[in-house]
């Protein structure tokens, strides 16, 4: 998908698999080192709240993985949550997940730029 950055590519498959927050930032950092995901997690922070707002992708919070089953769509400004590290980590015991999944706009992202007005 040469349209779309790295970062992006990532996110978009990410949202694919139904991934969590923290397994994204492994994903793009190769790393099981949590510093190296924290300085890649501002690289995604604002990136999902503008899909979200443009409904590429969707954001769910959880008891658990995947959080769409049991959880609730987070949009608009209860996105701030993001802001909070403690859900990009990952915790065994964690009371909350929150996992992507790909939005009904996610052509705009997925489809070339010639394509988008044809879906």
């Amino acid at each position: 998908m040469e349209w779309l950055s790295e970062a992006e590519e990532c996110l978009l498959l990410n949202a694919r698999e139904m991934s969590t927050l923290w397994a994204l930032l492994a994903d793009w950092t190769k790393s099981e080192d949590e510093s190296k995901r924290d300085e890649a997690r501002p690289i995604f922070l604002e990136m999902i709240k503008e899909w979200e707002h443009e409904r590429i992708v969707e954001v769910y919070i959880g008891p658990q993985w995947p959080a769409h089953f049991e959880g609730v769509r987070v949009e608009g400004e209860d996105l701030l949550l993001l802001n909070d590290p403690q859900y990009w980590h990952y915790d065994e015991g964690a009371e909350a997940v929150i996992s992507l999944l790909p939005g009904p706009m996610e052509y705009l992202a997925s489809a070339p730029p010639e394509e988008r007005h044809h879906a």
